[in-house]
């Protein structure tokens, strides 16, 4: 009984852990760039002596689903959707890369182009910074162009190019902020091939759907789980009333 009663437990725990992790990815249902987290769990041993048959389940380090999300045509001139794998580098608060999906972007009053929680996003010479009385124009490899906006209207300035990476997920960490960094926090290297859709802006990778049965999934298996320590502290009540028979 004992043991049924760690395995119930833990797995209540656990249930209710994977329902947090399922509202938050509802929650982020439709925010720009989101890749879900994934929930994963395993068993290890008690340790001790005493109790050699005990296990237990723990919650493992998130996982990312990075699967590419739906793509939608914005028009906007700062929005852009990176077309197949790579990431788009940001500078954090503490001054290091950090990379995300999220290809919304703005412009600070000086001109700094800033994603939408007003991070500077890095072109591959440093943050960007984007002239306002010229026309922009973003080529599919992420170079920032800019024409004058009066006459003569053929002086083409390169302004920078965004600074793309292509990381190995796998080694990525993914913070509190929802950004990914790297293990070593040292800064990856832009790769060429990694191609942009400006005017667009990726979606969530999360599927509502899927999220609402798993949502109903988890209530089902945290009632299942209460069901059996209940079931147990039952029989344990009934085993002491027969040993206390004289």
């Amino acid at each position: 009984m004992d043991r049924a009663l760690w395995v119930a437990m833990t797995g209540a725990r656990n249930v209710t852990l994977q329902e947090a992790a399922q509202a938050h990815n509802l929650a982020n249902a439709n925010t720009t760039g989101f890749r879900a987290v994934i929930s994963a769990f395993r068993t290890v041993p008690v340790q001790g002596a005493s109790l050699p048959t005990r296990v237990y389940g723990i919650d493992t380090t998130a996982a990312t689903d990075f699967r590419n999300g739906p793509v939608a045509t914005t028009g906007n001139t700062f929005d852009f959707a990176i077309t197949g794998p790579g990431m788009f580098a940001v500078q954090d608060a503490d001054g290091r890369e950090a990379y995300t999906r999220a290809g919304e972007f703005s412009l600070r009053p000086d001109g700094t182009l800033v994603d939408r929680v007003g991070r500077p996003v890095l072109g591959e010479a440093g943050p960007l910074v984007i002239p306002a009385d010229r026309k922009i124009n973003i080529a599919s490899d992420g170079t920032i162009t800019s024409l004058p906006q009066t006459a003569p209207f053929n002086e083409t300035a390169v302004i920078g190019r965004l600074k793309l990476v292509n990381p190995d997920t796998a080694k990525l960490e993914r913070g509190e902020d929802g950004m990914f960094r790297t293990a070593d926090r040292l800064p990856l290297l832009a790769d060429a091939v990694v191609q942009v859709q400006p005017g667009a802006l990726e979606g969530s990778n999360v599927n509502a759907v899927d999220g609402l049965l798993a949502t109903i999934r988890n209530a089902r298996a945290f009632e299942l789980q209460m069901q059996l320590i209940q079931r147990v502290s039952s029989n344990a009540d009934a085993a002491s009333r027969i040993l206390n028979i004289r």
